[in-house]
């Protein structure tokens, strides 16, 4: 069934990615044979970094993968063109290309950096702590070794107490093991719990065992007057509430929940949460998916506080299937908690 699947899907992309670049984008250029082979790249080099991972496989993917993001903003553009009635017009689906590029090249450069972003968050703490949150850094295909060490020089000079994850270090899209992770060589202890890719690439707890950080999934742990409660990734609706209520500690000292859906703030709340630290959104990566990530999930991005306590969504440190950032940016939070007045 999975074999079938793969084709249907890579069969999908190509009449899409045929139609959009013979008809819209290519076709007034008279390059309309160049859609064949583009449109052939996602599909075959996803399979091929999953069965048969090599440079030439994971160059495609990259290529394939902002090649995609190229038709979105193509289809996206024409389609503004059909409601105006200006698609028969020649110049302007000219500028509709140009724009499109210039777009996704500015989204591959704003996807390259790293953003910090330092928050106080005041608990009930004697002294200040500070926490380094990363989220979502999807290391695989796109995201490798490099990458982490470039994080870790980031975290390093902002000299956390400890660093917190939450989910999604690993993409899944090709193997990885604990050489490549352990890549992310900090001076403070690395606290993490599991995403949804995470439990793609098979037995993930194996794979970090030798690398240091250390995985809280279902699990309290006390570091420096903070409780640091971890709920891993489940596939169950609403299952943060009875996975809380399964943990021991105490209501009287502050506690921070590690979880990779921002969702359940009002049942974590209830339950005696006071800073819940999330991810999975990316922040919705670039438009328009910025729109359409939101309505699933209110809590895009930022910090959220109430008179029961904080939630804080991470954009994420890496990204997800495209190298792409429009409208959001891979970040580094830095979350000081200090003392309430």
């Amino acid at each position: 069934m999975k074999r079938e699947f793969q084709v249907f899907i890579f069969l999908t992309f190509l009449t899409a990615g045929y139609y959009i670049l013979n008809s819209i984008a290519l076709g007034f250029l008279g390059a309309g044979f160049m859609s064949i082979p583009f449109t052939i790249l996602l599909p075959l080099s996803v399979m091929l970094e999953r069965a048969r991972p090599s440079w030439p496989s994971r160059a495609t993917y990259i290529i394939s993968m902002i090649w995609l993001v190229f038709l979105i903003y193509i289809l996206t553009g024409y389609v503004v063109l059909f409601v105006l009635s200006f698609d028969g017009v020649i110049w302007v689906k000219m500028i509709l290309v140009v724009s499109a590029a210039l777009l996704v090249v500015y989204g591959v450069v704003n996807a390259m950096n790293l953003r910090v972003r330092v928050l106080e968050v005041p608990l009930g703490v004697s002294d200040r702590v500070r926490f380094v949150h990363l989220s979502d850094l999807h290391i695989g295909t796109v995201r490798s070794g490099g990458f982490l060490r470039r994080v870790a020089r980031a975290v390093n000079e902002l000299e956390p107490d400890a660093v917190l994850i939450t989910g999604d270090l690993i993409d899944g899209s090709r193997p990885v093991d604990s050489s490549i992770l352990s890549e992310l060589d900090v001076n403070a202890p690395v606290f993490f719990v599991s995403g949804n890719h995470d439990t793609y690439a098979g037995d993930f707890r194996s794979i970090i065992s030798d690398t240091g950080i250390r995985c809280i999934d279902q699990s309290v742990v006390e570091f420096r007057g903070v409780q640091i409660a971890g709920v891993g990734y489940s596939m169950a609706r609403h299952s943060l509430p009875a996975l809380l209520d399964a943990l021991d500690f105490d209501p009287e000292e502050p506690l921070v929940l590690l979880h990779h859906l921002p969702v359940d703030w009002e049942y974590a709340r209830e339950r005696g949460v006071d800073l819940q630290l999330s991810g999975h959104t990316h922040g919705g990566q670039f438009y328009p998916f910025n729109l359409l990530v939101g309505l699933m999930f209110p809590h895009l991005s930022g910090l959220y506080r109430d008179s029961a306590g904080f939630l804080f969504v991470s954009e994420g440190t890496g990204t997800w299937g495209p190298p792409v950032r429009i409208g959001s940016s891979c970040e580094v939070a830095v979350l000081d908690i200090v003392p309430m007045d």
